[in-house]
């Protein structure tokens, strides 16, 4: 069995988006390599999910490189700042000490595996390429780093983690992208990296077999009288429930019969922003919101199926580069999808592409219309949702893709090596 050397910052127990990722494609790729995870381990901004290290599986060895941040919420408050005035990427302790444990690793490694968010976990690899010499890299990206659309930096701020960034392209022997948009992005920007032949589109994926089979009694009779829509995500920064908000409140005008049928619930972190918002809408439209706060993500996907409709909500933007993990698993949870996001980019084509309604978040007319219809006619859009094929999308297929990319940049890795031995 091949030996692997993988970096991420978050990795399981963190719960998070990404290292939610990195639970379940390590449960299916350590199914083909013996893996040794380098990762955070801890990290105090975060909540801890045991149970991502179950999904995760026993035949991955962690190595915890812990980042040394204080413990008080205030202190580190002053300690992000401070480190952002001085470094120009996340966690440069983090990565200090990672690089003192590669030079102790004497794993004969046959592939280097990165992922980020946050981009010190490519840099971190970029250490490692020169440690483990020619050993092939494979850096997979889920978020743009230098030219993400919501942080964008400035000057010679920018040019330095441009500069990072370049050592990434260019340093990997192969990169993954989640979307086209954001491949054909960096295509642009680093016109001479080649990336047509080293980048690949992998989409992210869900596991079937984490979700709950059957709906309870309880949420039988509970569907009976009232419709449960679900945002399972953070609202924060540009990403706010007004759109949604300020549609809901031109159905309650149009179809007050409706809208008091409907029940919101919001299972994720909100920023204090947006806590008015929400008890407004509670106050003003009668409407019942919910909110239930992050839960593990095993309960998340309990509550996708125990939902009649997903909403998947993203902050405005002309194209939308990004794709949501969140709405991969909503495709594993069956359950009909308002896409409150860009109409163009990666998240509304898929939705397009399986039947379910996209609005710009400045549409409040067509929300509040999408509403209308999904409510009036939820019967329908269930049975829909129930026909999709999303097998494209499951951990085994994605998976099964990566490991392909993976076993290809290690076979020529060997080729070369062994035409480089014939020659001398």
């Amino acid at each position: 069995m091949k030996r692997m050397l993988m970096i991420s910052y978050y990795a399981p127990p963190l719960l998070n988006a990404e290292s939610i990722l990195v639970a379940k494609t390590l449960k299916f790729l350590s199914q083909h390599y013996q893996i040794d995870l380098v990762t955070v381990g801890n990290d105090r901004d975060f909540k801890n999910d045991p149970f991502l290290l179950e999904e995760m599986g026993d035949r991955v060895k962690v190595i915890n490189i812990p980042n040394p941040k204080p413990k008080n919420r205030v202190l580190r408050k002053i300690y992000r700042v401070m480190m952002g005035r001085l470094f120009a990427f996340d966690n440069p302790l983090w990565l200090v000490r990672v690089q003192k444990e590669l030079v102790r690793l004497r794993g004969n490694y046959d592939v280097i595996y990165s992922r980020s968010m946050p981009g010190t976990s490519h840099l971190a690899a970029t250490f490692a390429k020169h440690r483990f010499q020619n050993v092939p890299w494979i850096a997979q990206f889920s978020d743009p780093w230098a030219h993400n659309p919501y942080h964008v930096y400035q000057g010679k701020r920018k040019q330095t983690i441009e500069g990072y960034e370049r050592q990434v392209i260019e340093g990997a022997d192969h990169i993954i992208f989640p979307t086209v948009e954001m491949r054909d992005l960096y295509k642009s920007v680093y016109p001479d990296a080649k990336l047509e032949q080293r980048a690949t589109v992998l989409p992210h994926h869900y596991d079937e077999a984490l979700y709950e089979a059957t709906e309870s009694e309880e949420e039988a009779k509970r569907a009976e009288g009232t419709i449960r829509m679900s945002y399972i995500g953070d609202f924060y920064g540009l990403r706010s429930p007004e759109p949604l908000l300020k549609g809901l409140t031109a159905l309650k005008e149009r179809r007050p019969d409706l809208a008091g049928r409907l029940e919101l619930q919001v299972v994720g972190n909100i920023e204090r922003t947006f806590v008015p918002m929400l008890e407004a809408a509670e106050r003003d439209l009668g409407l019942r919101v919910d909110r239930v706060g992050q839960v593990p993500f095993r309960e998340s996907l309990g509550l996708m199926r125990k939902s009649d409709i997903l909403l998947l909500v993203d902050a405005p933007s002309d194209v939308n580069l990004f794709l949501s993990s969140k709405l991969i698993d909503y495709l594993g949870a069956s359950r009909p999808i308002l896409g409150i996001t860009s109409t163009k980019g990666t998240a509304g084509r898929l939705l397009g592409e399986y039947g379910w309604q996209v609005h710009h978040p400045d549409d409040v007319a067509g929300i509040a219309q999408a509403l209308e219809d999904y409510l009036s006619r939820l019967g329908e859009y269930q049975e829909q949702a129930q026909q999709m094929d999303t097998d494209r999308y499951r951990s085994e297929s994605v998976v099964k893709e990566l490991s392909t990319i993976i076993d290809r940049a290690y076979g020529l890795k060997k080729y070369a090596e062994s035409q480089n031995y014939q020659k001398a």
